[in-house]
């Protein structure tokens, strides 16, 4: 493991120390042909690890989705010096690892995926985040059943870093 102290950072390792912290997330789902309206609330918190290397966030639900469960997963954020992207591996309860790549366009980071539809078949996807402030981001997933012609905004969220708690 390599250790990276803070004065020899690239850039790389200095967007993934905006990432850390404590935030809070709002997100407002869209009444759409993919889902229902509805807002959620989650807690997710994230830390640099030692190495410099990897950001690992936990995401908790605040209140439990309609099947009754709460929502509890995990994430890994870390910079390819070899491809420079940014990756993103998540694991959750439900199945997992799956690992993305992050594009970064100045403070607005795009996230491409499939996923899989009921009726069948998959459909492409998008998060979009934008870095508003170094304590805000806001983000927005799009679903596109068309490879990309035409794009539904399926919800928007908005996270808010707490207040570092110092004692």
């Amino acid at each position: 493991m390599r250790m990276v102290g803070k004065d020899s950072m690239g850039l790389g390792a200095a967007f993934l120390v905006a990432l850390t912290g404590h935030w809070k997330i709002r997100i407002e789902t869209k009444e759409t042909q993919f889902g229902h309206a509805k807002t959620e609330d989650f807690d997710a918190k994230c830390s640099l690890l030692p190495s410099g290397t990897f950001v690992a966030c936990e995401y908790l639900s605040l209140q439990p989705d309609s099947d009754g469960r709460f929502i509890n997963d995990v994430s890994l954020v870390y910079y390819s010096d070899v491809d420079k992207t940014f990756k993103y591996t998540n694991v959750a309860p439900e199945g997992g690892p799956h690992e993305d790549v992050f594009h970064v366009h100045g403070t607005v980071w795009t996230r491409s995926f499939e996923i899989h539809r009921r009726s069948g078949g998959v459909a492409d996807a998008r998060e979009i985040y934008d870095f508003a402030s170094p304590d805000k981001h806001v983000a927005r997933l799009e679903i596109s059943t068309d490879k990309g012609a035409h794009w539904t905004v399926v919800n928007e969220a908005v996270g808010t870093k707490e207040p570092e708690v110092h004692g």
